[in-house]
């Protein structure tokens, strides 16, 4: 009887055994197919960036310049891509005012969004929204201007530009013009604004601004900078 028991219990034990062995190489088994899995998610991570960057190497660089920062406003009128850019204007030598002319770019505008739809009819004068082009070219900047005197004055800042041989005026031809403070700057002011007007051509490669004059409003006599002509070449 005592071997029959014995026997028993040492069969028992050793089942015991196998079984703790096997959960074991259970979890072995378990730890390795979780590594497994979790290096196959960061080889498929690492190829999915290694592909987006591949994909964003292979635009071509005016799929690149599509709605790029420097666009104000206009960046909101729809698919905006940059054609060309010009150097910014800093006047020197005057210390009533301070003026800054930037963001120079010649732009072409399609897909147009709502807000740009009725900002470019104002822009072509178009009444009829089913006749808008399906995209136009557009010269745009950002004006800076600052009155460093202690006196009220009137500034327009540029009121005419020409793209090449095309005169245009800019103060009635800017599509942004909700964007536009006026001319009177009081003492001590600074001013930020941006211009957005329509051309004929998207080959233009030189821009020519009038500059207006900067005077008192009181006396309107007293000049505080002359009418001057700003000329800058764009460049692609």
């Amino acid at each position: 009887m005592w071997k029959l028991l014995k026997g028993i219990a040492l069969s028992l034990l050793a089942a015991m055994l196998v079984v703790g062995c096997g959960g074991g190489d259970d979890k072995e088994k378990e730890k390795e197919k979780e590594k497994t899995e979790e290096n196959s998610k960061k080889e498929e991570e690492k190829k999915e960036g290694s592909d987006t960057a591949a994909k964003e190497e292979e635009k071509s660089p005016e799929e690149k310049k599509e709605n790029p920062e420097g666009l104000g406003v206009v960046g909101n009128y729809g698919k905006v891509t940059v054609i060309s850019e010009a150097p910014p204007f800093t006047l020197e030598g005057n210390e009533n005012v301070t003026y800054v002319l930037s963001d120079l770019k010649l732009v072409k505008i399609e897909e147009f969004s709502e807000e740009g739809k009725s900002q470019i009819a104002w822009g072509t004068g178009t009444e009829n929204m089913d006749d808008l082009p399906y995209s136009v070219y557009a010269v745009i900047g950002k004006e800076t201007k600052k009155n460093n005197t202690d006196m009220s004055i009137e500034f327009t800042g540029v009121h005419t530009m020409a793209a090449d041989s095309q005169q245009i005026d800019v103060i009635t031809h800017d599509f942004t013009t909700e964007d536009n403070e006026g001319s009177t700057m009081l003492g001590g002011v600074k001013q930020e604004s941006q211009f957005a007007v329509i051309v004929d051509s998207p080959d233009v490669k030189t821009l020519k601004f009038v500059l207006s004059q900067a005077f008192d409003s009181e006396t309107f006599e007293n000049t505080l900078l002359e009418e001057q002509q700003i000329e800058r070449e764009l460049t692609s």
